[in-house]
Formats: structure tokens, sequence, C-alpha cells
């Protein structure tokens, strides 16, 4: 900064001290840093439009003479500082301003931004600081030391295998030169052995040019071997790979065995290659100079396919064990929730502006309930399912979780409309094999673009099915997922439902994503068809059967039917509740108490079990499966029927598919969450059936 007494440059001599001022004031504004000024009585005097866009303030907060204890107070009590006392934290602030010390410390904003503030006094009092946004500088040190540090242990396991290979190396080495020795003799012999063994061979001279390939070698590049005699290495490769093999090629010459895995394209196929570089030297002499070397390769294609479908099947393995794991937790909270809320939408029916934020707050809840199973369904690994569906409305769900994951670049666009055909296939499937379409069409459009999702009916007739063999007439709802991508060439889509085929990077792909989509829907009982474009994008048509029900539904028996009287849900037993969670119990403690019958609680299955040994003979069991004590839910109904051989058994769970798989005999499950009404019905049909599987209970149906 110029001092008041210089003179000031010939260009600024007709120009007054305010207006100097001014243009220097103006010019702040277009630094990207962040700059502000008090004076000796911590007063705001200068401060520019970056100051107000990086720390987020009001444009009316600010004004001159601002003192700086209002300014931090504001910042403390917004949680700048994070937790803690708003008015400690002013105050300490103030205290280490007074001292007008130059300081420079970073600074992590709530909002996550990195904030680098420098601050220096000013001669005459007062402190000018200066904030920088240096989150990304941040961010990538973070990524930078993460890389050395992967790249490290990268390090560390090659040398370790490097170790190991080399070991075994030498041993093969030795092993090939003693038979090459004893093979030496005849060229017949030799020819005999190395196009039998499963490894391609080729042996180089020191001018690097092929002495000798075997016949494996000459298949994989679908011409004879005669083709390779006398051609340098580097002609039957693309540059770039001859260039990057041609350096083990010379290290082998050198005298220095080596070895490299890389992609190799051939006419016949793409394969991974593994390769081996060993020198030759005549073995009577051993300071002869190396006259050439092998090139041992094997296809490692197939192990490396085998190694990533593994990994993805632990993937999906691992979220499975996750979703799975909070489902129990998470539908405890939901039934809770769910209960509470039904209740408390009942009692405010009288006080419509309640009334409706209750009905809107157990919608929230029911589309909770909802996206566990959507989430359930979407990571588990199971046979079909199948369930009576609507694409219309499956589509607008896998819609909602295409939104997160797309990206911003590229557009979504869902048609449908309810009078598409109602199909019944597994929903949990349905949405896998829809995703994994359209994240491959998100793959295809690196740049952005288009996604299309489209549900339509479709009637094929006998015609159509004459010239398809794999479709049968008949009506069915198409599904069309397409794209604005890259699109496949016709000798792509002629190989992409077959397994581990893939077009990606290796490592990017397993190559099972539209195999499992096709195996779904054949199923199913549907076809799926793809149309595609080089440059212009790839369609993907799936056909599944419209559903046609055998017989028409009794209305007396449809659970859409209006809410039942409730004196037929009511009843006069005797219930032993066994439920570990204080809520869930107390919940439905509330309600069958309300409905007239008579509640005994037990927090766990031994508690249970010595109120059964005490002679104690309710009328229903009600238990939750999975509780602490070491007694499950299973186990407690074989111990409690060994006392009382009749008694009735109603089982709570938010397990809902794997304890339907474990249900004991005779017994019934209600499905976590439920509501008043589900846990009525389920309870009164417990209690007046004669024989028969669980109870339907929908959430959708009350």
């Amino acid at each position: 900064m110029r001092e008041a007494s210089e003179q000031p440059p010939p260009g600024l001599a007709g120009l007054s001290d305010i207006e100097r001022g001014q243009m220097t004031l103006g010019g702040l504004d277009h630094l990207h840093e962040a700059i502000s000024i008090f004076d000796h009585d911590l007063r705001l005097v200068v401060w520019n439009r970056r100051f107000v866009e990086l720390l987020d303030f009001p444009p009316d907060l600010l004004s001159v003479g601002l003192p700086f204890a209002e300014l931090i107070g504001y910042n403390a009590r917004r949680g700048e500082y994070g937790p803690g006392d708003p008015v400690a934290q002013t105050a300490e602030r103030v205290r280490l301003a007074q001292e007008f010390q130059g300081h420079c410390f970073e600074r992590i904003r709530p909002d996550g931004v990195v904030l680098e503030i420098h601050g220096e006094p000013i001669r005459g009092g007062g402190f000018i600081t200066v904030y920088e946004d240096i989150t990304a500088r941040r961010q990538a040190e973070t990524a930078l030391r993460e890389s050395h540090e992967q790249l490290e242990a990268r390090v560390r396991d090659r040398t370790a295998e490097l170790l190991a290979l080399n070991a075994q190396l030498a041993r093969e080495v030795a092993e090939r030169q003693r038979i090459a020795a004893a093979l030496r003799e005849s060229e017949n012999r030799i020819r005999l052995i190395t196009d039998t063994v499963p490894v391609l061979i080729a042996y180089l001279d020191a001018d690097r040019r092929y002495q000798f390939v075997n016949q494996k070698h000459a298949e994989w590049f679908g011409v004879p071997t005669e083709a390779f005699l006398g051609r340098t290495f580097g002609e039957m490769f693309n540059p770039p790979l001859a260039e990057r093999l041609l350096r083990h090629v010379d290290a082998a010459l050198n005298g220095r065995s080596t070895h490299a895995e890389y992609e190799l394209t051939t006419p016949v196929e793409r394969m991974y290659v593994r390769s081996y570089f060993i020198p030759h030297a005549p073995r009577s002499a051993e300071l002869e100079p190396v006259v050439g070397c092998f090139m041992l390769s094997e296809n490692l294609t197939e192990y490396r396919q085998t190694q990533m479908a593994l990994n993805q099947a632990q993937k999906l393995k691992a979220v499975g064990q996750l979703t799975g794991g909070i489902a129990h937790d998470f539908n405890n909270l939901l039934t809770v929730i769910l209960g509470s809320l039904a209740g408390l939408e009942e009692g405010l029916r009288d006080s419509p502006g309640l009334h409706r934020a209750a009905h809107t707050a157990m919608n929230a809840a029911r589309r909770g309930a909802d996206l566990t199973r959507r989430l359930l369904a979407f990571s588990r690994q199971q046979t079909l399912q199948p369930r009576l569906m609507s694409p219309h409305q499956q589509l607008q769900e896998i819609a909602e979780l295409l939104k997160h994951t797309l990206g911003a670049s590229i557009e979504l666009d869902t048609v449908t409309d309810s009078a598409v055909w109602n199909i019944q296939v597994d929903p949990g499937q349905l949405t896998n094999a829809v995703l994994n379409l359209a994240i491959n069409a998100r793959d295809a459009m690196p740049g952005g673009g288009r996604l299309h999702i489209e549900a339509r009916n479709l009637t094929r007739d006998a015609a159509y099915a004459a010239r398809h063999s794999d479709i049968t007439p008949g009506d069915y709802v198409r599904l069309i997922v397409s794209d604005t991508g890259c699109g496949m060439a016709p000798e792509v889509i002629e190989r992409a439902f077959e397994p581990f085929f893939t077009t990606k990077e290796l490592g990017a792909g397993t190559g099972l994503g539209l195999s499992m989509v096709y195996g779904f829907i054949k199923q199913s009982g549907g076809h799926i068809r793809i149309h595609s474009q080089v440059g212009v994008g790839t369609t993907v048509e799936l056909y599944l059967p419209r559903y046609m029900p055998k017989e028409a539904a009794s209305p007396s028996g449809s659970r859409s039917e209006a809410t039942p009287d409730e004196s037929r849900l009511r009843g006069q037993e005797t219930v032993l509740l066994v439920e570990d969670d204080p809520d869930i119990r107390e919940f439905v403690t509330r309600t069958l108490t309300g409905l007239g019958y008579a509640v005994q609680e037990a927090t766990n299955g031994r508690e249970a079990l010595t109120l059964l040994e005490a002679g104690f003979t309710p009328a229903l069991l009600l238990s939750d499966v999975i509780m602490p004590g070491g007694i499950s839910g299973y186990d407690l109904v074989i111990a409690a029927r060994r006392q009382q051989p009749g008694l009735r058994v109603l089982l709570m769970s938010g397990y809902s598919d794997q304890a339907a798989d474990l249900l004991p005999p005779d017994c019934a499950l209600l499905e976590k969450p439920f509501l008043k009404l589900d846990l009525a019905r389920a309870v009164r049909w417990t209690l007046d059936r004669p024989d028969a599987p669980s109870p339907p209970t929908d959430l959708e149906s009350t």
C-alpha cells in the first residue's frame, strides 16, 4: 500500500484522494481473495465483494463502522466456529484481535469450504485480513496422499509377487533348458512337444526376429506359423503395445528374465495375456553372450473374468448384508411411527389442520416403508418371487432412484400411464434390470445425453410369433430403455447377452449386466430386443407378459374392501406379547387392550418361557422373531408348544422374506412395519382360523 506522503503516479495526479480510494475499492471487488480491514477500534472499514460471497454474509449485515464483535458474534451463532458457547467464542476472538498480531491459519466452514485466513496489523492501528478458498487444493493434496499410500502398498505387494514369480520362473527356466538340450537333436520332437503344450511359445533371435513359434501362438493371431518366421517382433502388434513389449524383449536379450501382462486384440479375439521373456545363452559356454530369447505366453482371460465376477458377487453380498442388518431396526422404528401416527391421525379428525399434518406424516412414513422394501429387493440375490404389480408405479419409483444416480449431464425422460397392463414379475429383479440398463446408458454418454424410459401395451399375433421363434402370441407390456450414446456395432450386438462379454476397459465391467437382464426376462416368460446404431444410440426393449388372472377374485376376499367394522376385530382372549423394543411393545399393548384383549407383556424369550412354565395359558403367543437373550422367536415357539401344543402363534418380523422361509408349522407372520388395522386383522385371523398359512398384510391396502 502507498504511503499518504508519497506523490501519486503522474497518471493519477489529477484525481482526488476520494476518487483514488473509490478506484482502489473497485479494484478489490475483482480479486479472487476476500479482504476485510478493521481500524484500531476494531470497526469494519473496508471489505470487498468476495468477502460477502465467500463467507456467505447477508448483504445488509455489513456496513462501515460495524464492530468486529458483532461480525464475529453473527458467525458464532450460525456455527462457523463449531460447537460451543457463541458468547465465549466471540469474546475469545475479540481478545485475540485486540492484540493486533499477525496470524495465518486454516478454518473449515460448516459447508465444507476450507479457508486460509491471513491477517496482518496495519501501521497506525487496525489490521487487514485476507481469506482464500483452498478447498480444491486440500482435496487435491488428500487425493495425492491417498494415491501415494496406495501406490506404496501396491509396490510392496507387487515386489513380493515378483519375487515369487522370479523364483518360479527360475525353476521353469532351468527345467525348460534341460528339456531343450535333450530335444535339440530332433526338430520334429521339439515341434511335437511345443504344439501340444497349452502355452504360446515364440523364439526371437538377437535381432528380435521370429525364428520359431508354436501352433497355438499362430492360432491366436489367425495366421500360419510360417507367417511369423523372419519378421520382426514389432510387426505383429499394434505400435503402442509393441513399444511396451520390446522393452521386455531387449531386457531378455541383455540376459535378464522379465514378464508382462497386457491386453491383446487379434483377428480371432480379445484376450488378457501374461508373457514371460527368457534369455537364451548356450549352456556349453557360460561367458558367451545371449543369442536370443523365448517368449512364453498364457491366456488369463477366463481367470480375470472369473475374478471380476467373484468381486461383483461379493459386493452384492456385502450390500445385502448391510441393508438386511438395518432392516430390522428401521422396520421397528417405522412400526412405532406408523402406529403412533395412525392413532394421532384418528384422534385429530375434529381439527382439520392438525389432521392434514398427521396424514402427511403418515404418507411419508409409508414411503419410508416402501423405500426399505425396494432397497432390500434391489440388493438381494435370490430366486424369483413374482408379484402382481403396476409397471406405471414401478417405473415412477425407479425414476426416483435414477435421479440420484445419473448425474446432472443426463436428461431423464419417463413416459408411462396408469392404463398400462399389470404384470406378475419379481419387482426387485425388474428394478435391478432397468437400473442395469440405465447405468449402461449412462456409461455410453460420458459427455451427457438423454435417457428415455417408456412402458406401453403391445399385442403380438401368431404371424409375428411365426417369424420369431422365441415369442409366444399374446399381450405384453413393453419396457423401453433408450439413450443417445455412442451406440453398438452389429458384431457387438450379436454378443451383447453373452456372459462376461464387455466392451469396457479391463476392470470397468464384468460383462454380466446384460446377461443377468436376459436371464431374468426369459425366466419371467418374456423376451428382449436390442436396436443400436453407432453414433446415434441404443434402445433395449423388454417384453413382459400381461398378467391374466385365472379367475376373478371374490369381492368379499379383496384386501381393497372398505375398512371392516371394528367390532368384528375385537376380542376378549388373553395374548402373551413378547417384544424387546419398548416402543413397539407399548404400541401393540395399547392397540390390543383398546380392542378388548387382555395382554401380558414379556421383554424376551426367557421371560416368556418363565411365565408359561408358571402356568400362564394365553390364547395367542404374539412374538418378535429376532430378540436378545439367546432365544429367538422360532426357539420360543418350539419351547412353548412343548408345554401347550395347541397354542396359536403370530410372529412379527422386519425380515419378511427370510422369516417366511423359516416359519414354523402352523404359525402366522405379521410383517413390520404394520398399522393398527393390520395388527387387529392378523390377531383376529390367527385366533379364528382353523389351520392356514400366514395372513395377508399390506400397508397399501389400509
